[in-house]
């Protein structure tokens, strides 16, 4: 009897020394995201990102390339979007059967350079997953000021103006051109 009893004493401390298991949380945790308090202003527009890496450059870099694409959204984006929706219904005396079908497909192209685009904040955290590799996690906010992005806008018409300029010159030299060679090839007759 005392075995017995010894065994179920011991099985009672091997259980109650096991690994516990912390219960998962409910309802909402609020996460305190590092760079995050950098928001746009009227003065500056401003994008937050974030990536991770078991490569602390590729980390950044990955963060840096996602933060300048919201800053490119933010400044220009065209939005296609197609919405196919179909629905049907049946009524019979008091029976009435509805089905209703939507697809709805966006799609967002941004073509837009950055010039003066400026990191302001660049956090770097590591942590090691369940084997023990190391990963790194990447926070970044970029700035771009709105006098900084007004000269961008202004510089890339100027040089689109020029340009339009260049193919009316071309245009009409060849006008003149054509115009040129049929009246030699008048004076020829």
């Amino acid at each position: 009897m005392k075995k017995v009893l010894f065994v179920l004493a011991a099985a009672m401390v091997m259980v109650g020394c096991g690994s516990k298991k912390v219960a998962p949380t409910k309802g909402e945790v609020e996460v305190n995201v590092p760079c995050k308090e950098y928001k746009t202003d009227k003065n500056t527009l401003r994008a937050n990102a974030s990536a991770t890496s078991p490569n602390m450059q590729n980390a950044t870099d990955k963060a840096l390339a996602s933060a300048r694409r919201e800053l490119a959204t933010s400044i220009e984006a065209t939005i296609k979007r197609v919405v196919d929706q179909y629905a049907s219904s049946y009524d019979l005396n008091d029976a009435a059967d509805f089905r209703g079908k939507m697809q709805d497909i966006t799609r967002t192209v941004v073509n837009q350079q950055l010039v003066g685009s400026v990191p302001v904040c660049d956090k770097i955290t590591r942590t090691t997953d369940k084997d023990g590799n190391t990963i790194y996690h990447a926070y970044v906010a970029i700035e771009l000021t709105t006098n900084e992005m007004l000269e961008a806008v202004r510089n890339g018409v100027n040089n689109k103006i020029s340009d339009e300029e260049k193919l009316r010159t071309d245009f009409e030299y060849e006008k003149f051109k054509k115009t040129f060679e049929e009246e030699m090839a008048k004076l020829g007759e």
